[in-house]
């Protein structure tokens, strides 16, 4: 990307309260969610969750039912879209077909921002230019590539120079390799604009890599808010760590008693109130009968023998299924009587369908959760740097 931009001002949001409901289907219920000037929020959840229903009431396009929306502190409610400072990139490209990439731009900066036609055209320039995509000017949706069309689509949207763009999965029609591309491309463009912006997506990967803040929905209401780390490492809820991670954390089923957490085959200290137990695939340790270590594990080390208890920590037994390789990363499948289990091994580790092999995990990678579903307090070891 080359051209020099000005910097605009993003606008602080904050949603209080918002909810929205369909007859007797409710979309949302009691959303609180403060967006700072400038900042990447990516609102992550599957689908149903509530998001894009979220982004539209930000955008007008929706009017919650409950609620309070306010743009540096100036109530949005009953504001029109065109009168709110707001640029959207849809899922579709949603380009004018017979319009060339220019005269998209052109069209979004005169009638959206009354600019005359050869500020528009200069500013539309400046903006392809930006993108990398100055040699697309004159071509038409038609002669476009998809995702040379999705960054014609993502520039008309910065070319207005909006203090909000909401973004509603803008990459979910594109290849892998043009989905990396592009999000670092629109993480890169969004700082350097100091546009505050709404990321909706249902792909975790490109949630964590896009926001400065993760608000995790289900439901109808977000579960967690966080930085990436803080949403990896010290998830809120069950839901949040099981969604947020691939492959998914583990997590076993268990009875309290006696300041201990027991299930099929383990036995873990834990506090009084809880009632499961999650651990994550790359912090589980495997351990072959003949006392090799399978992985380098949380503390890096090998060689171990199986444990026959662990007072202070977590241990489990089962038989190996399978392994998927996934480049430099492998996932072993063992069938143990919690249930199936992921663990995370070196490549060259040998996988040997039925042997029976113990996981093991240190207490501070042990994540614990109530009855509501909420983490429990976690050991001072486990708070992310």
């Amino acid at each position: 990307m080359t051209g020099a931009m000005t910097a605009t001002s993003g606008a602080r949001i904050e949603a209080v309260g918002i909810g929205r409901e369909f007859g007797s289907v409710r979309a949302l219920a009691g959303v609180d969610l403060t967006v700072g000037s400038g900042e990447i929020v990516a609102l992550l959840g599957p689908s149903g969750s509530g998001k894009s229903t979220l982004l539209r009431i930000l955008a007008g396009l929706e009017q919650p039912t409950a609620g309070e929306l306010r743009f540096d502190g100036r109530s949005q409610l009953g504001v029109p879209p065109h009168q709110r400072d707001v640029s959207m990139v849809f899922q579709h490209f949603a380009l004018y077909p017979h319009l060339s990439a220019t005269d998209n731009l052109v069209l979004a900066l005169r009638y959206g921002r009354g600019m005359s036609r050869a500020a528009a055209r200069a500013r539309a320039a400046e903006t392809l230019e930006m993108l990398g995509i100055a040699d697309l000017a004159r071509r038409r949706p038609a002669q476009m590539s998809g995702g040379q069309r999705q960054r014609v689509a993502i520039g008309r949207a910065l070319a207005t120079r909006a203090r909000v763009v909401l973004l509603d999965e803008p990459m979910s029609g594109l290849d892998a390799k043009l989905r990396v591309e592009l999000r670092v491309e629109i993480v890169d463009l969004l700082r350097r604009l100091g546009t505050t912006a709404v990321f909706v997506t249902h792909d975790q990967a490109e949630a964590m890599a896009v926001g400065d803040r993760v608000a995790v929905m289900n439901r109808g209401i977000i579960e967690q808010i966080a930085t990436p780390d803080e949403i990896y490492d010290l998830p809120a809820t069950r839901f949040v760590a099981t969604f947020v991670g691939s492959p998914p954390m583990n997590v076993f089923d268990g009875t309290w008693a006696g300041g201990r957490l027991s299930g099929p085959g383990f036995s873990t200290p834990a506090p009084e109130s809880a009632v499961a137990v999650g651990i994550r695939p790359e912090h589980l340790r495997l351990v072959r009968a003949t006392g090799a270590a399978g992985t380098t594990g949380a503390e890096g080390t090998t060689g171990a023998a199986a444990p026959t208890s662990t007072p202070s920590g977590f241990s489990l037994r089962g038989q190996v299924v399978v392994a998927e390789r996934l480049g430099a990363e492998r996932t072993m499948y063992i069938r143990s009587p919690a249930g199936m289990v992921g663990v995370r091994v070196e490549v060259g580790v040998p996988v040997v369908p039925d042997e029976t092999v113990t996981v093991t995990a240190p207490a501070s990678a042990l994540l614990c959760f109530g009855r509501d579903g909420r983490s429990l307090p976690v050991p001072a070891a486990r708070q992310p740097s």
